[in-house]
């Protein structure tokens, strides 16, 4: 019995043991795929050294792709070879299998010809054409509707203007909208927006029918411009008959350009053009004689630059022009002198400076010679009018400006020259007298740096008034002081 358990006892430690190996076999077997693992995850997945090794020797270059698509590469199997010694397979990777690369689809076979593209995209629909009312509008205009007909087919053809090319082709119904329109326009008085209907009217009528249209615009401009010459030559304010003239010229140049032999337009051309010329006439010489200067020369170039202005009246115009000029600059300089009696000196001045703008600016051809000295004269008299007035009341550094100005103001004569020039030697004298007496204090004062900064100041007046036109003989009293007061200033002693 005891034997027997023995001998039990033996073969459970052995079974055990054998239960120790076999765990600890499988443990060993377990852990070499993992080092495994971590090996193949530090090299590029896919491909194994042998493989970057050996492409070069089998004539296979490695492509140049992004890294994205390197990682996305299959893993390689190389090709079979020759048989060898059976070896033990190495460990299965548990790296799972990545997606394969889809190989790009062959290009399609080219259409034969008469069949469609299979990839051409299909034509986009065509737009709907904008639905035009011209029937309604017809008869708005029958029943004398007017404004109903300019407040339906005004937006009607407004949202035609961007049918594309594709849309029907609908011209015949657009011009009779226009000319509807148009005709609805004359009856409301709005001459101008008519005609600008008609004009669209021809331009998108068919070949055709664009002959009907230019009768009808023929027979418009007539009609109209009949009734605008009627009118202007009743308007009493000149500018408005100018411009109803005006307008009038625009209807005949349209008719004339679709029938340039109709004589009746030829006939009310001739008319308006006699009309518009004598109105411009009058109206710029009643500006001119009230003093409106400007208004006048504004119209007066209007007319000049029209492309139908007759060469036979230019002379009469250019003398009208020449008269806003010089009445202009009239005007300002009598305003120059009379603030200057006010002691206004200050608009005196602004007045002056204005008017002598205006001369400078003024075309050369723009103003006769006799009148153009008459402005000069006048210039010059308001420049030493305000130096003199000046020189009278003892302000001297005041007054050389003035004078200068006038001096440098030709076509004015010698004796009216004389007259300014000795009005600068008094002026100058005060002047040397003035600043001689600061020289000689600052001096004294010792503050010898300040009076020499004086004395080059009166230097250097001496010699800007010889070179703006004064003689030496005429400054000769001035440059006696003058040096009178360097002398001085030499023999004063320095200070400390």
């Amino acid at each position: 019995m005891g034997a027997m358990l023995s001998q039990e006892l033996v073969l459970a430690v052995a079974g055990v043991l054998a239960g120790i190996f076999l765990l600890v076999g499988l443990a060993q077997a377990l852990s070499a795929p993992r080092r495994r693992r971590r090996r193949v995850r530090r090299r590029r997945p896919g491909v194994s050294p042998r493989r970057r090794a050996g492409e070069g020797a089998r004539g296979m270059a490695a492509p140049d792709v992004a890294p994205a698509a390197r990682r996305a590469a299959p893993v390689f199997t190389p090709r079979a070879r020759p048989a060898a010694p059976e070896a033990p397979p190495p460990p299965v990777s548990p790296v799972p299998p990545l997606p394969p690369v889809v190989a790009p689809a062959p290009p399609p076979a080219a259409p034969a010809v008469g069949e469609p593209t299979p990839s051409a995209r299909p034509a986009a629909p065509r737009a709907p054409a904008v639905e035009l009312p011209v029937n309604e509008c017809f008869g708005f205009y029958e029943r004398r509707q007017y404004q109903a007909v300019v407040a339906t087919a005004e937006p009607a053809l407004q949202r035609a203007l961007g049918e594309t090319a594709t849309a029907a082709p609908r011209a015949q119904d657009v011009a009779k909208l226009w000319s509807v329109l148009a005709l609805s326009r004359q009856a409301l008085g709005d001459e101008e927006g008519a005609l600008s209907a008609f004009e669209e009217a021809v331009h998108a009528a068919p070949e055709e029918d664009r002959s009907a249209y230019q009768t009808q615009a023929v027979a418009l401009a007539a009609g109209a411009s009949r009734r605008l010459l009627e009118r202007a030559e009743q308007i009493a304010e000149p500018e408005e008959r100018i411009r109803g003239l005006r307008q009038a010229m625009g209807w005949l140049r349209e008719g004339l350009a679709a029938s340039p032999g109709d004589t009746e337009l030829q006939s009310g051309q001739e008319r308006a053009r006699r009309g518009l010329w004598a109105s411009y006439s009058q109206t710029a010489a009643a500006l001119v004689q009230r003093q409106e200067f400007h208004r006048a020369r504004r119209l007066i170039r209007e007319a000049l630059a029209d492309e139908d202005f007759p060469s036979d009246r230019r002379d009469q115009f250019a003398e009208l022009l020449s008269a806003t000029f010089t009445g202009e600059i009239g005007q300002l300089t009598a305003s120059a002198i009379r603030t200057l009696e006010d002691e206004r000196e200050r608009e005196a001045v602004s007045f002056l400076q204005r008017a002598e703008g205006i001369l400078s600016t003024m075309p050369p051809d723009a103003m006769p010679a006799k009148r153009r000295e008459d402005a000069h004269r006048r210039l010059w008299w308001g420049y030493t009018k305000l130096g003199m007035r000046r020189v009278e009341a003892g302000e001297y550094e005041g007054a050389l400006e003035p004078l200068f100005h006038a001096l440098k103001i030709g076509d004015v004569g010698p004796e009216r020259q004389q007259e300014t020039r000795e009005a600068l030697v008094r002026a100058l004298d005060g002047v040397t007298d003035a600043r001689g007496i600061t020289i000689g204090q600052l001096a004294k004062d010792g503050d010898r740096s300040a009076a020499v900064a004086e004395a080059e100041r009166l230097k250097a007046l001496m010699r800007e008034s010889l070179e703006r036109g004064l003689s030496q003989q005429e400054l000769s009293s001035a440059l006696s002081k003058a040096k009178r007061v360097m002398e001085a200033l030499e023999r004063a002693p320095e200070a400390g």
